[in-house]
Order: C-alpha cells, then structure tokens, then sequence
C-alpha cells in the first residue's frame, strides 16, 4: 500500500470515528435533557445545553496545551470516554441528593469535555481537511439527534447512556485495529472498557439495575410531587415507561378509585377507576375540576392534555357525545392503554378521538366547533428534547387564546382550571389581549370572563377556575355557577356585576397595558407565540438564567483575553490573531441565536415536539455540512470572498424571517404534515447551508497561517454558550423573533470582518 493511499485511509477513518463521536456527544446531550429534568426542576434542562458547549470548548481549549496530536493520542481519549460513560452513568443515577445540581452537573461535564479534545486534536492533526472533518461533523451529529430520539422510546435513558459508552470503545477499538495493528496494549484496552460497557448495558436492560429509583433520592424539589405521594402509606410506584418527552410512571396509593401518572416526577394527572358505569364515577361531580362542566350542556368537548384520562371521564360524566383528546407525550398514552381494565379503556372508548401531538397545531388547523375546550392544570414540568430554551408551550399565549375562541360553537367556552389565582389572572389578562386582537375592548371583554378560587393559606393550593366564554355571559350562567362554586367552597375573584374589584380599573376604561404596568408585585402581561413564558410570573430573569448569563460573559471574555494574550507568534503578529479570535466569537454566539428561535418557531408549525427537533436540527445539522463540503472545494484564496457572501446571505434571510416568519407560518398550517414538515425543511436549509461555511473556512486559515486551531475551537464554543443563554434572555425579554435579528446583525458584522482578513 503507497503512502497516499495509506493515509487517505487514515483520513477516511478518523473522518468516521470524528462522525461517530459527535453523534455520540449531541445523543449525549438529549439524554442529558432527559436525566436533569427527572431529577430536578424541568428548566435545569437548560444546563445540558450550556454544559455541552462549555465542555466542548474546555477540551478544545486542553488540547492546546497537548503536544502534535497522534492517531494514538486520539485512540486513547476514545478509550478513556468509553470508560468515563458508564462511570458517569452509575453516578448520575445513584448519587442519592437532589438537593444540589452541581455533582450531577460536574459528572456530565467530563464526557464532553474529551469530545472537545477529540475534535480539537482532530482538526489539529488534520486542519488542511477542515471542510471534510466539519461536514462529518455536522452530518454525524444531525445521525444522532435521529438515533437518540428512536433509542428514548426503547430503552431507559440511562440504558442510552451505556449504549454510547459502548459505541465509543467499539469506535476505538476498530481505530486501533485498524491503524495500529502492532499495539497489542491499545487493543487490550479498547477491548477491556467496551467489554466492561456491554455488560452493564445488557445488565441494566435486563434488571434495570442502574434505571431511576425514586427511594434512593433525598432532597428534591416540591414541584416532584410524585416523591410526596410516594412517601404516604399504601403508595407504590407499579410501572415506567420513557419517550424523548419525558419518563412517565404510574403509582397506586391506598385510595383504590385512583392511580396517578406522572411526568417525570411531577405534572401528575389522576387515572380514574371506571367500569364503563356513570356511576362509578359520579362523586367527581362535587370536585372543582367539574365546575365548567357544570355551567351548560357540553355535545362536543375539546380536552387539551389527556394525561390519564380523567378529564375524559368528566366529559362523559356530562353527557358528551363527542369527545376530542390530545395528548403530546406518547408514553403517557401508552401508560394509560396499559391499565385499560382498570380504567375502563378510556382513551378507546366510541365518542374519544384520541390525537397524539402538540393541542396547539392541532387547533390551529382543526375547524370542529366545540361547546368547551377544557385545560386542566396543563403544565408539562418536562423538558422537551430540543432543549435548547427555557421549555415553554404555546397553549398560554394571546394567539392560542384567539383560536380557542374562534373554535367555539355560539354559546361555548373555555375552561381552565389552573394551580393558583395568579396563573388563572395571568390567563385571564391573556385572553382579555385576545379579545381586543378581535375588536373586543377590555371594558366590553370583562363581560365574558369568571374568575373563582378556592381559598388556603397556602397560596400553591388555591386552585383557581377560569371561564371564558364565546358570547357575553348572561345572569344565568353566572347565578349558575356563582351557585355551584359557592357550594365547593370557592371564593369569586371576579363575578360581572356582583364582583369586579379585580379588573375594576379595566372596567373603566383603562387601557390594559396600564393596568398591567399598575402590578408591580407579578408579571401577569399576556404570553405570545414570540415570547411564550406563561409561567414565568416573577418579573426578571429566573435565578438559573442571572447565573448562567453571569457565567457565559465571564468564561467568554476570560477565554478570549487568555487567547489573545498567548498567540503563536510564528503567525506574524497580534493582528491576524486578534482577528481570527473575534471570528471565532462571532460564529459561536451568532449561530446559536438564529438556531434556537428556529427550534422554537417551528415547533408551533410540526405539531409534535420532536418532529420539530428531528426536522429543525436535523436539517440544520446536515445542510451546514453540505456547506462544509462545498468550502472544502474552494481554494484559500477565495475563502474571504465566500465567507463574506455566506455571513450577507444569512443575515439577509434571518432578518426576513423577524418580520415574515410568522405569516410564513401562518400560510402553511392548514396543510398536510409532509407539506408543513417539507416548507420547515426548506426554510431551515436556506439557512442551515451557508451556516456551515464560516467555521471550517476559519480552522483551514488558521492551519495555514499555523495558528493553534484548538484555542479557536474553545472561543467558539465558549461563545455559543454565550448565544445560547442570550437567546433565552432575550426571548424572555423581548422575543424569540428579537435574537433571531440580533444573530443577523452578528452575522452581518462577520461579513465584514472576513473581507478584511487574510484566509491565504
């Protein structure tokens, strides 16, 4: 074998093993999302995603300090990470605290910090190939968000973690056969620490050994009221099951007329017993969650999170005939079906339609009339896997309000029945904002509203009832449920014409965004699609987002100063550094605030949560290696040209996107899920292409100029950290449309600056 062949072989491999391992790392990261939402609050989901860059980027920056990058040295960091995930593993599933995410945090940092090094090395070793490793890069990643979300449905995700202990020794072990034949110490090893894996892989799918175990965890948060459940006498968690939305598990208690099934540890919903009899369940009558059932007959029912059927129990138990349910986690389908002999099969029964997906999309482009739309305590405290943001839905927000409006028969209503008063007067300031999008003023809107709470000292117990009607209330529905809410006990918070202190000022006139801005206990301004933080009730950032926006700007600038002040000054000079190291910077953050707002928008538009992570990353992911591809075949010479036509392209369309996504959304909600999911695909493309430019570009002029390409790689990674937590920030702040345009002007500042360097 001559020489060129011998290493276009080498080249050929690495390529593979560095696709391998950057799947592994984002299928890493999305079981992360996974793990830190069972154990914690489900925002902590966030942290993956800065844990994953940051880890990335300090191993990037460790390979700096590494002497010329072997393929030996590279099949070691394989096997040690193919030691470190199953080590992980057991750690993450058995340290007994909640109380502290740190640990936890600390653990997870590891692997992705050798993914880091991997890459860095790799690109090292190889930079004159950037365009190539890049692409296989981005296409490797874009196979493992398609392969984890299939793993999450099959296995626990603690299972998915050893399975990708075991892939990454596999990968090192077939490197070292391959490339290093003679080593009979690199192939004992390889083969020890996938051996090791495999068996903890098979165990744990066997016997669930390492699974999620409830009685070994102390500390946790109150929001996991599966934890409190199980601790009262008679309680027992009797079956789990997993989805790429969250761990679902269903627990007895000593009351026989129920189970709960919960999300992740919280987000619980009762499974009602019913033998297919009216009866069995005709005490749930006299309970607050019967109350908007109670005001009018109900033919067509609309429920919006299923979860455990109840809520179509209720429906049947009003008579009715025509009972629409969505639910968006398929696990928690699958766990109900499972216990239909003691429920009753209640998501099978004539008049239920079942409709797995997102409520939201499906009312968008559904045309049913309906007497009630009915939302439950609908709070999901599960991250989804996109993960990328703070996770909110669009069930709370004006616009969904307005539909929800707009799908009511003459006569018909919402009812939402929420955790306290403030969330339900949020809600109601929410719909009041819907009511004035369709010519309806606050004044004149208060007139379709009730409002009633059940009073305690406790003010998370103080479920509160809101009502909402199509037409103006008339003084029978509200004696009725006046009525009916005086006999549970409630107390109105605000009745037309008998109890109005709440809204008062509204009701004279007053503007709503002054009414708002008179508030300054509680944020309770309306949620929109741009901005869809209805929980979010306390003004300012969450503590989480302070902390981790704290964090970025200093890890970012001190990285930064640390790169610009130990240049390697066989280059020529601090200027062509500098140059480069701003560079890095820019792609970092400006990537990340156009990718997140993308995943975020176009969840509203597929319906289901991870339909929009394959489609939105995925394409993202596979369209930005093409790019990769095409600037491999350009010489340095017109490296500067292209890139700059690339960063002008970007921020062209992303600007065009502030201003026209969401009429371009609107357009292509009505149609098909192919024709919805291939318009996604299309317009993530036409960003996702020229996105996978800039990068490779930078790593092939800093080969050149022999620049160290690792502290490039790590100020880039510490920078999408930054644009990460700035997305959240803003989109919290302003918008998501907001960082899309501010990830433009990025870019566009990009332009500029690859038309002043040098990339020859």
């Amino acid at each position: 074998m001559t020489t060129a062949v011998a290493d276009s072989r080498q080249r050929l491999l690495i390529m593979l093993a560095l696709s391998l391992v950057s799947g592994t790392g984002l299928a890493f990261e999305i079981t992360l999302t996974r793990i830190f939402s069972l154990f914690f609050q489900y925002h902590y989901a966030f942290l993956a995603v800065s844990l994953t860059v940051f880890g990335l980027s300090l191993g990037a920056a460790f390979a700096h300090f590494f002497p010329k990058p072997t393929i030996k040295t590279l099949i070691l960091v394989l096997i040690i990470l193919g030691l470190v995930f199953p080590v992980a593993t057991l750690f993450l599933s058995r340290y007994p605290s909640a109380a502290s995410v740190a640990p936890r945090a600390g653990v997870a940092l590891i692997p992705f910090i050798l993914i880091g090094l991997f890459a860095a090395l790799t690109f090292d070793h190889f930079s004159a190939y950037s365009g190539l490793l890049y692409a296989a890069d981005l296409i490797g990643a874009g196979v493992g968000v398609l392969a984890v979300l299939l793993l999450l449905t099959l296995w626990s995700t603690f299972s998915v973690v050893l399975f990708l202990g075991v892939l990454i020794s596999g990968v090192a072990l077939a490197l070292a056969f391959t490339t290093i034949r003679p080593d009979r110490r690199m192939w004992g090893a390889a083969t020890a620490v996938c051996a090791i894996g495999l068996i903890l892989f098979v165990g744990n799918l066997a016997s669930g050994f390492i699974n999620f175990h409830p009685a070994w965890l102390t500390g946790v948060t109150r929001d996991k009221t599966m934890f409190q459940i199980l601790e009262t006498p008679g309680s027992d968690l009797v079956y789990t099951t997993w989805s790429p939305f969250a761990q679902v598990d269903v627990v007895e208690t000593a009351d026989p007329s129920s189970k709960y099934v919960f999300s992740d540890g919280g987000a619980g919903s009762y499974m009602l017993r019913y033998d297919s009899t009216l009866a069995s369940i005709q005490s749930w009558q006299q309970t607050i969650d019967y109350l908007p059932f109670s005001v009018a007959p109900t033919t067509d029912t609309l429920i919006i999170g299923a979860g455990g059927g109840k809520d179509v129990a209720l429906a049947l138990l009003a008579g009715s005939q025509s009972i629409t349910a969505v639910e968006v986690n398929p696990a928690v389908v699958t766990a109900t079906r499972r216990y239909a002999d003691y429920n009753g099969g209640i998501l099978n029964l004539p008049p239920v339609n079942l409709i797995e997906g997102d409520a939201r999309a499906f009312v968008e482009r559904d045309d049913t009339g309906y007497d009630l739309i009915y939302l439950n305590l609908v709070y999901t405290q599960a991250a989804g896997s996109a993960s990328q943001a703070l996770v909110e839905n669009y069930i709370f927000t004006w616009q969904a309000f307005r539909t929800y409006l707009e799908r009511l028969k003459p006569g018909g209503m919402i009812g939402i029945v929420s955790h306290n008063a403030l969330e339900a007067s949020r809600a109601a300031v929410t719909a009041l904002r819907a009511f004035d999008d369709m010519g309806i003023p606050p004044a004149q809107a208060l007139d379709h509203l009730l409002l009633w709470m059940r009073p305690s000292d406790d003010a998370t117990l103080r479920t509160s009832v809101l009502l909402i009607t199509k037409d103006p209330l008339t003084h029978t529905m509200i004696d009725t449920v006046s009525a009916n809410a005086h006999t549970l006990g409630m107390q109105g918070l605000y009745v037309p014409g008998d109890f109005e202190v709440a809204f008062e000022p509204l009701r004279n006139g007053m503007s709503l965004d002054d009414f708002i801005a008179e508030d300054g206990d509680y944020d309770l301004s309306p949620t929109s699609d741009d901005s869809p933080y209805f929980f979010q009730l306390d003004y300012g950032l969450p503590r989480p987002i302070q902390s981790a926006l704290v964090t970025a700007i200093f890890l970012a600038l001190g990285l930064s100063i640390f790169a610009i002040l130990l240049p390697d000054t066989r280059t020529g000079g601090l200027l062509p550094w500098l140059s480069m190291t701003v560079y890095a910077a820019l792609i970092g953050t400006a990537f990340m605030l156009v990718e997140i707002p993308l995943i975020q928008r176009f969840q509203l538009v597929l319906g289901y949560p991870t339909l929009s992570l394959i489609a939105v990353l995925g394409t993202l992911l596979f369209a930005g290696g093409v790019g990769s591809l095409f600037s491999q075949r350009w010489t340095t010479a017109r490296l500067s040209q292209r890139v700059t036509l690339a960063g002008l392209w970007i921020a062209a369309v992303s600007v065009i996107y502030h201003f026209l996504l969401s009429p371009l959304l609107d357009a292509v909600l009505e149609h098909p899920l192919a024709l919805r999911l291939l318009a996604v695909i299309i317009l993530t493309a036409l960003l996702g292409l020229p996105m996978g430019i800039p990068f490779p570009s930078l790593m092939r002029a800093a080969g050149r100029f022999r620049q160290r390409i690792a502290l490039l790689w790590a100020v880039n990674g510490v920078f999408s950290v930054l644009g990460s937590v700035l997305s959240v920030v803003i989109s919290m702040t302003w918008g998501f449309s907001w960082a899309l345009l501010l990830g433009a002007c990025l870019y566009l500042a990009l332009a500029g600056l690859a038309r002043t360097m040098e990339f020859s």
